[in-house]
């Protein structure tokens, strides 16, 4: 009976340390750590880094190259002059063409008329002035005409090179266009001679000096011709 009374003590002294025990606060358990192993862990790449674009720079105002071809602004004002000035240099280039075409084409026609002039001339001369020549006066006429029409017609040809405005111009040097000019000078001189002469020895019958006067309006005219060939091959070739 005591021993019974002493388990039911023992019992109840047990279940009450275990209701307390139950009653406190039971601690967070700790977290496990990880195991560590062996092999070294690799690290992993690094991405390559880029390099930070620099901002650009501003163009120097000091710089050697700092101009703009195409870009630069313009008032309406100067481009209407702008534009007024390039059409009157293409005014000036394309009637300078159409003056310099019909210059070379009355050019090579009085070449052609002089030949022809010169050859009259002295078949007059020897007609009227050598010895078997009998002053028959056939080409007196024929030679006044041509001598008229071909100063004239030089003269044409003269003033539409003068007058053919030069928009590009250039400075004097020796070449082709200079020993043109020169030899058409000289042609010209040659033509003014045969313009005063050829009327004075006309008004000369009967004096001493017409036969040399003759002659020499015979050499003068044939000169003119020279220059102009020499002044018509400098502008072909």
């Amino acid at each position: 009976m005591r021993t019974m009374r002493a388990l039911a003590g023992v019992v109840a002294l047990v279940g009450t340390i275990a209701i307390a025990r139950a009653q406190q606060p039971q601690p967070s358990p700790t977290p496990a750590s990880p195991p560590v192993s062996a092999t070294p862990s690799t690290p992993s790449p690094t991405a390559p880094t880029q390099p930070r674009a620099e901002p650009a720079k501003p163009p120097s105002s000091s710089g050697d190259f700092n101009f703009d071809l195409g870009n630069e602004k313009k008032t309406p004002e100067s481009q209407a002059s702008e534009q007024e000035r390039i059409a009157k240099l293409e005014r000036k280039v394309h009637l300078r063409r159409a003056l310099l075409q019909w210059h070379q084409a009355l050019g090579f026609a009085t070449l052609a008329l002089l030949a022809i002039t010169d050859t009259i001339g002295t078949l007059n001369y020897y007609d009227k002035y050598t010895a078997g020549g009998t002053d028959t006066g056939t080409f007196t006429t024929w030679h006044e005409g041509l001598g008229i029409g071909t100063a004239s017609l030089f003269a044409v040809t003269g003033v539409l090179a003068l007058a053919a405005p030069n928009p590009y111009p250039k400075p004097v040097k020796l070449d082709a266009a200079l020993l043109h000019k020169l030899s058409m000078l000289m042609a010209t001189a040659c033509f003014a001679a045969q313009i005063v002469m050829g009327p004075i020895m006309a008004v000369s019958d009967g004096k001493l000096y017409q036969k040399d006067l003759a002659l020499a309006h015979l050499v003068v005219g044939w000169s003119a011709f020279a220059f102009m060939g020499v002044g018509t091959l400098a502008f072909v070739f």
